[in-house]
């Protein structure tokens, strides 16, 4: 499995916003699966891991005309484009795919502007 540390540069576009004991965050491919592997201080030998699979980008056709969804974070692809796709990761994105990254303060705060900046339309 090839892993990426990535926690220097979430402290550099975050910086207080991220949890303080967060220890590493690393992004982890094989062919078959994107994950995130997170340490936190309060277990440091025990990583939390998020499977990244299930983020879906674009819709591709089969000559059936059947849909399906792409991943987003393609296992096959070059582990640094997709590091760098997951570092750039909208916040609001990253707070609800991946727990404890930020502080309870930044959570609010991220969800807050997301929803001053979405409007909301009600489903009927």
């Amino acid at each position: 499995m090839e892993k990426l540390e990535l926690l220097p540069q979430f402290i550099k576009l975050y910086g207080d916003k991220i949890n303080p004991g967060l220890l590493s965050i690393k992004y982890c491919q094989t062919p078959e699966i994107a994950l995130v592997e997170m340490f936190f201080s309060t277990n440091p030998t025990t990583p939390i891991k998020t499977n990244l699979n299930f983020i879906t980008g674009d819709i591709e056709t089969n000559e059936d005309g059947i849909e399906k969804d792409l991943p987003y974070f393609d296992p096959v692809a070059d582990i640094v484009d997709n590091a760098s796709n997951f570092i750039y990761f909208d916040a609001y994105n990253l707070l609800n795919c991946i727990d404890n990254l930020f502080t309870k303060t930044a959570e609010e705060e991220i969800s807050n502007e997301h929803l001053k900046n979405t409007p909301f339309q009600h489903q009927l």
